[in-house]
């Protein structure tokens, strides 16, 4: 007898953090992020940020928001 998983929706979490989009999508080292957006430049790449912590336009360089955690738009 096959015992069935009960759904759980916290399976398709992914954790994802801005460094994981960045390793992707290396240009996004190069935009100056206090004149840019990095959730507008990120939702182009349909991704949305999902950290409270999340303060827009307060650094230049993507590496001081790498901790921030992002979802995939489906």
């Amino acid at each position: 007898m096959k015992i069935k998983k009960q759904f759980n929706p916290n399976d398709f979490d992914t954790n994802l953090t801005i460094k994981d989009v960045a390793k992707r999508f290396k240009y996004l080292s190069s935009i100056n992020f206090e004149e840019n957006s990095l959730a507008d430049e990120i939702t182009k790449l349909n991704y949305e940020v999902i950290s409270s912590e999340y303060e827009d336009l307060k650094y230049s360089d993507i590496t001081d928001y790498y901790k921030i955690e992002v979802d995939t738009i489906v």
